[in-house]
């Protein structure tokens, strides 16, 4: 089937993707911009190979986007330890620009578009030892060539998704079976991960090697931790006797949920300091929830983080900064990550660290995170202003009760030492 779905895909699935990306890139900048940083990629790439040390193996590692880089970045660590030269691959221009790199040994690069010709050339440029795939994010081309050339192919922090139909339409389904065992290692998160991948995979004509080992996301988020620093973020005066409360990444809809409960709680609770962190922290949107939060709020007294040589003893800072909010969170009492109403939950995992009570919303499903959370007991699912208040009020007058949930955070996070060095292991054992 191997063969067959090789002809297919480039007959057929190849030139469909060259016409739909080339339409869809009218209508989407990411796309776009995409496309366009894509026309030089392997001159780029060929000169940035150039200040690798030649004795040092290469190895791939493949992030769709900026999410799956955070989880490859622990893996980079061990493969630098172990004297490879790392390549950070990716395909959407968010990943690719928003990723820093500071050291010699790596470089990053668009991933080409999916075609043979393209594969054959990113792989003869690089002549990687290994070849892993962050999470999901799987090219059909590479692979096949990858595995024609031993090149080890490997799928890391990936979760099967037993809401994915996919896996049970008789075609569809057998292309995508076709694609994964084109890997040589699957690493999974947990045991049910490892059950499903297994029962759909594995067979006596394949191969195939899946290993549960947890979360590498976890082990760099713990990493992170480590290096947060507080110096300057706010001064003394301004959170001394303070119960800061950090509302991070916030969309519209989760201000319309909490604000009026900030500003009912603050008649209680004159401590309270509310640190609000828009999800795109652009003059329009900072300006439009001052003007909401003047017009409909007398208890609330706002001021910029921007203007804090004014602090006049305000109770709520819009944060018009961005790249400090893992900061803020590591001076938090309590916190809410928005997200989970609008678009999908940001990352609850940055707080959690800290071991603080977690309050978010998860309507719009995009990760496990928030279940993790929910199991141990640090999060706190909130469903309306009404239900907010009550838990809310409850956590700010009861340290107590407070501690005893940011505690039950460190079992979030008490198997996530040491994923990627036992996932880099079994890679390079032999």
């Amino acid at each position: 089937m191997r063969t067959v779905w090789y002809l297919i895909y480039n007959i057929i699935g190849v030139p469909f993707l060259f016409i739909f990306f080339g339409i869809y890139s009218i209508f989407n900048s990411k796309v776009r911009d995409g496309l366009k940083d894509r026309r030089d990629l392997f001159s780029e790439l060929s000169k940035s190979l150039l200040f690798f040390k030649t004795k040092n193996k290469n190895v791939v590692i493949h992030s769709s986007s900026l999410g799956e880089y955070q989880q490859a970045l622990p893996l980079v660590e061990e493969f630098r330890k172990k004297n490879y030269n790392v390549i950070l691959s990716f395909f959407s221009p968010s990943g690719f620009n928003n990723s820093k790199i500071k050291s010699e040994d790596v470089i990053k690069t668009y991933i080409p578009f999916d075609s043979v010709s393209n594969a054959k050339k990113f792989l003869d440029i690089i002549n990687p030892e290994i070849l892993i795939f962050m999470r999901y994010d799987l090219w059909f081309n590479l692979l096949y060539e990858a595995k024609n050339r031993n090149i080890k192919t490997v799928l890391a922090n990936t979760r099967y998704d037993e809401n994915d139909r996919t896996w049970n339409i008789p075609v569809v389904s057998s292309f995508k079976k076709t694609l994964y065992r084109l890997i040589d290692i699957i690493f999974v998160i947990d045991e049910t991960d490892e059950k499903n991948y297994k029962e759909k995979l594995t067979n006596n004509t394949n191969k195939i090697e899946i290993v549960k080992t947890g979360d590498s996301k976890f082990e760099r988020v713990y990493q992170s931790a480590k290096n947060v620093t507080t110096n300057d973020i706010l001064s003394a005066e301004i959170i001394k006797d303070k119960k800061v409360f950090v509302m991070g990444s916030s969309w519209k809809d989760d201000e319309y949920v909490i604000l009026p409960v900030i500003d009912k709680i603050l008649k209680f609770e004159k401590n309270l300091l509310t640190l609000l962190v828009p999800h795109e922290p652009k003059e329009t949107k900072i300006s439009a929830i001052e003007k909401n939060i003047d017009f409909q709020y007398r208890n609330i007294k706002t001021i910029r983080y921007s203007d804090l040589k004014n602090y006049t003893d305000e109770n709520l800072i819009i944060i018009d900064k961005i790249g400090i909010l893992s900061k803020l969170y590591s001076i938090a009492y309590l916190s809410y990550v928005g997200g989970g109403l609008k678009t999908g939950l940001h990352n609850i995992l940055e707080p959690a660290i800290f071991n603080m009570p977690i309050l978010f919303s998860n309507s719009v499903k995009n990760s496990d995170e928030d279940e993790i959370l929910l199991k141990y007991g640090c999060g706190i699912l909130v469903y309306d202003t009404k239900q907010f208040y009550r838990v809310f009020r409850e956590i700010l007058k009861d340290k107590n009760y407070r501690d005893s949930i940011g505690e039950k955070c460190k079992l979030v996070f008490k198997d996530s030492i040491g994923i990627s060095e036992k996932i880099v292991n079994k890679i390079t054992k032999n």
